[in-house]
């Protein structure tokens, strides 16, 4: 039978090796273990893919819904200057994407280029917005036709829009141009930046007769704002207005 000072020797011992392996654990823990993240280049976590789904901010591809581009026109604003809009629905709840390359042309009756213009978009999640260029120039060839397409697949990520009213208050039109007031609405507290709206006049027929488009620079929390969209000529009253906005922020 062991002594009393033997049995407390192993049992320091015994703590003593216990520590050394806890605190050898700890460290390796702490040098080995990568905790999963959504910039780290794999999949790990509850990602569905590399760095997206699960808690990522960025939509895995394979989850994302294409959007649709459900009409493009063109329209001359002034003699020589075309204007052209595309009619755009984003399908993805909770999801949008920023900066995403599009290009309009335009085209004459012999199916030659006239003019091409590049740009950036901002997709709002769920939901059905407009993209519209101006002062396009074609000189003294009228456009035929415009075509329009995205340049690069969209990187969808989390994201929600703020909820703004609009009451379209009157058009009016003259020889000198065309005038369309709108009044926008924010019903929350919280301010809201970098506003961008397009308004869309529509001929009985459904055919756009002419689109213009502004920007808010902040609308205050429960305030309200006018919003101004002008034509340098003449325009028939339109059978039907719409008025889309997105928020892309500063």
């Amino acid at each position: 039978m062991l002594s009393w000072a033997r049995q407390r020797k192993l049992l320091f011992f015994w703590w003593a090796g216990l520590f050394v392996l806890v605190a050898f654990g700890l460290y390796a823990l702490v040098a080995f273990y990568r905790a999963p993240n959504c910039q780290n280049g794999e999949r790990d976590g509850d990602e569905r893919g590399i760095d997206c789904g699960g808690k990522c901010e960025r939509v895995c591809p394979a989850d994302a819904q294409p959007l649709l581009v459900h009409f493009v026109r063109a329209f001359e604003i002034d003699t020589g200057a075309w204007g052209v809009v595309a009619s755009v629905e984003n399908r993805n709840l909770g999801a949008g994407a920023r900066a995403v390359p599009y290009v309009f042309k335009l085209y004459d009756a012999d199916n030659l280029l006239l003019y091409e213009r590049r740009g950036a978009a901002f997709i709002p999640p769920r939901k059905v917005f407009a993209l519209f260029e101006g002062r396009m120039y074609t000189g003294h060839r009228a456009a035929s036709r415009a075509t329009f397409s995205f340049l690069e697949e969209p990187l969808f990520e989390r994201m929600t829009e703020p909820g703004l009213l609009i009451v379209t208050k009157g058009f009016t039109t003259h020889e000198r141009g065309s005038l369309l007031e709108a009044v926008m609405t924010n019903p929350a507290r919280t301010p809201v930046e970098g506003i961008e709206a397009t308004a869309l006049l529509f001929a009985p027929d459904g055919n756009i007769i002419g689109a213009s488009a502004t920007a808010l620079k902040e609308l205050a929390g429960e305030g309200s704002a006018t919003l101004s969209f002008t034509w340098p000529h003449a325009l028939q009253t339109p059978a039907r207005i719409e008025v889309l906005y997105t928020v892309p922020g500063r």
